[in-house]
């Protein structure tokens, strides 16, 4: 079957969009500082021979839902695309993140929250109550839409709504993350190929922000950054603040086939995204590797990688991919990186 890249399949769920942003330029120096960020692998389980994919976390660490692709073996994907999995932590006697006995096994989520389609890019709320995530299945106004489903008291799942027209549009709009930044606890960030005037061309990818006010989201606005404008193929931003800097990480796509992470800053006092973008030091030749999440305390970064699997596809229209483990890192750790490379005191 031919592979199209995840690229690909975001441009193809809309309309012909327009010309490559402004070439990404990347600093990264050679140097001891490489070796000093070195991705820490979790165990087997929550790991397993099936991958996972685009890893969320609860506050307290012990949750973690990801996606997986059908095309990996797991039976238990409907269709040909992918599907939402969860696992808990259930031993925590232990450091986190403990060993492979203290995790259950994988557990695919209900019909009330996967379908057919493809569903992925998840993101659980802090107290693990509320699950946003993308999905292209029928009904939505885009060709891929963000959509929330609630856990009740007794633990089932509502069944999965679309946002509305605050937040999806008709063309492919996903990776609905927590802002990060200060004081927006109740804004969320957000790629989406809607062109950037009325009636002018589909973008090639702008991100946006939406506040949660009065028990709705709001209408999302774009975000206005340079720098960010001069990221080219981004597909996710998330940011955490951690030792007195802010932390941004990027997800890039290379030349359109895979993932890999830009690190960036933000300033509090002009509100505006800063470089340099300095390159994650764990970023391999064709191995996709990005798409994190931050624990709600900013305290860890995890996130899928295929560095122990080789390379492979991203992902295809019909929904297969890769096999990625899970990795994490202390974000003290990445700031303390960023800041060297750098060159901030």
């Amino acid at each position: 079957m031919a592979t199209l890249s995840r690229r690909q399949f975001l441009l193809t769920s809309g309309a012909v969009v327009g010309a490559m942003a402004t070439p990404l330029v990347l600093t990264r120096r050679a140097g001891a500082a490489d070796k000093e960020l070195i991705p820490k692998k979790l165990p087997f389980p929550p790991n397993d021979e099936f991958g996972s994919y685009e890893p969320t976390i609860t506050a307290d660490g012990n949750t973690i839902y990801f996606a997986r692709f059908a095309g990996t073996g797991d039976k238990r994907v409907a269709g040909t695309t992918t599907d939402i999995f969860v696992t808990h932590r259930v031993r925590q006697s232990s450091e986190w993140p403990g060993t492979g006995a203290d995790w259950t096994v994988p557990e695919r989520l209900p019909d009330t929250v996967n379908s057919e389609s493809m569903d992925q890019e998840p993101r659980i709320s802090p107290d693990g109550k509320t699950l946003y995530f993308m999905s292209r299945r029928p009904g939505g106004p885009g060709g891929a839409d963000i959509y929330v489903s609630r856990k009740q008291p007794n633990g089932e799942w509502t069944k999965a709504q679309a946002l509305g027209p605050s937040v999806n549009s008709q063309y492919v709009d996903h990776c609905f993350m927590p802002s990060g930044l200060p004081s927006e606890d109740d804004v969320s960030v957000f790629l989406s190929l809607r062109p950037r005037e009325p009636g002018g061309p589909p973008s090639s990818g702008d991100l946006y922000s939406s506040r949660f006010e009065q028990g709705a989201w709001q209408p999302a606005k774009r975000i206005e950054s340079k720098l960010l404008d001069s990221i080219g193929y981004k597909c996710r931003l998330n940011a955490a603040a951690k030792d007195g800097l802010v932390l941004g990480v990027v997800s890039v796509h290379d030349f359109g086939k895979f993932h890999k992470m830009v690190f960036v800053h933000y300033d509090p006092a002009s509100k505006q995204w800063k470089g340099p973008l300095v390159e994650a030091p764990f970023n391999l030749p064709n191995v996709d590797g990005a798409c994190p999440m931050f624990t709600a305390d900013g305290d860890k970064m995890i996130w899928s990688s295929g560095q122990d699997r080789g390379p492979g596809p991203v992902s295809t229209s019909a929904g297969t991919g890769s096999l990625y483990d899970l990795f994490w890192l202390r974000t003290s750790d990445i700031v303390a990186y960023y800041r060297a490379k750098a060159g901030l005191s």
